[in-house]
């Protein structure tokens, strides 16, 4: 009877153990699936880990009808628990949902949730300013002096004065006493004239010397103001058609080149012309026809010369500078030497004086 009633104790007992397991399986599963709807309400993109699963059905012993001795709550009861507690760190240990066997509390790294944003680059140093770019100062223009315009394109041949030439002239109208040819000549080298430049602006010319005007008209035409030349002469300074428009242009004239005082005056324009010309352009604006007092030369009055006879456009000055000393010398370019030594001859004779 006691025997009996110790066997129906010790199945009891058994029972019992047999549903404090159960319970406790049933506990884990219903934590590890109210774990994983957490997770999955959280937002995790993992896949249910089935570690949880297994783990709990490892954990839960077969029930057998042989009682065994080892067999006890308190093992039973501590592997349930352990079993629901593991089930949740290991779904959430990492995003692929497999369980990290060496994963601890410890050394898992908090996530924030949000990544901090990236420090803003620090701007580069400017570069150390550079030295200052020189420009470079334009060339000084050099001022020019009244220069006159360029003259007309050189005739192919000189003038040559009638009385030089194989040619015989004409005489289209009687000769003026030679009386009245020297005032007039006097007369026109004394005045001081404006020549109009090209630029708008004007140049003052001094008087001529009357030696080199009444030298010239001597050389010309012998101071016959009615002669016309082979080539187209006029008169006593034997001015040339072209020169008649071109002289009264620039100094504001109307002379006719067929009368005494209109020729004179334009001979005498012509050769206060060639003063400023090469006095401007060779000389620096001086128009002294002088002899220079160291060399006794006379560079000005011989282009002036040779360029009434040959035109300007023949007659040329040009400058050389030695490089060992600086010094700078001249050279003239004249086609007709003889006619410039005639007339500085004839200003030096004055045969006009002789004449009867």
């Amino acid at each position: 009877m006691r025997e009996a009633e110790r066997g129906r104790g010790r199945t009891g007992a058994r029972r019992a153990l047999v549903l404090v397991s159960a319970a406790a399986v049933s506990t884990a599963l219903l934590t590890g699936c109210g774990t994983k709807k957490a997770d999955d309400t959280a937002g995790s993109t993992g896949t249910p880990a089935p570690v949880a699963t297994t783990t709990g059905a490892e954990a839960t012993p077969s029930p057998s009808a042989t009682p065994s001795a080892d067999a006890s709550p308190s093992a039973t009861a501590t592997a349930s628990p352990t079993a629901g507690r593991s089930a949740s760190p290991s779904a959430s240990a990492g995003k692929s949902g497999k369980p990290s066997p060496t994963a601890t509390p410890s050394s898992a790294k908090p996530s924030t949730g949000t990544k901090p944003a990236d420090p803003a680059p620090k701007a580069a140093p400017a570069p150390p300013p550079g030295p200052a770019a020189v420009v470079p100062a334009p060339a000084p223009t050099p001022k020019p002096g009244p220069v006159a315009p360029t003259p007309p394109p050189a005739p192919p041949t000189p003038h040559v004065p009638p009385l030089q030439s194989g040619c015989t002239p004409t005489k289209p109208q009687p000769d003026e006493p030679k009386e009245a040819v020297g005032a007039a000549l006097t007369a026109a080298a004394g005045q001081p004239r404006t020549l109009n430049l090209s630029n708008g602006g004007t140049d003052k010319l001094p008087p001529l010397p009357v030696s080199l005007v009444k030298a010239i008209a001597w050389q010309e035409s012998g101071w016959q103001s009615g002669i016309l030349a082979c080539d187209g002469g006029i008169g006593t300074m034997q001015i040339m058609p072209a020169t008649v428009s071109w002289m009264n242009s620039k100094f504001g004239t109307t002379s006719d080149p067929k009368t005494l005082n209109g020729n004179v005056q334009l001979g005498t324009q012509l050769l206060d012309w060639l003063v400023a010309y090469y006095g401007d352009s060779s000389f620096g604006g001086k128009y002294d026809l002088s002899p220079d007092p160291a060399t006794g030369k006379t560079p000005l009055l011989d282009l002036v010369i040779s360029a009434y006879n040959a035109g300007a456009g023949n007659v040329h000055y040009n400058t050389v500078t030695d490089p060992a000393t600086g010094a700078t010398t001249g050279s003239l370019v004249i086609p007709n030497p003889g006619y410039v030594a005639n007339v500085k001859a004839l200003m030096s004779s004055a045969p006009w004086t002789k004449a009867g």
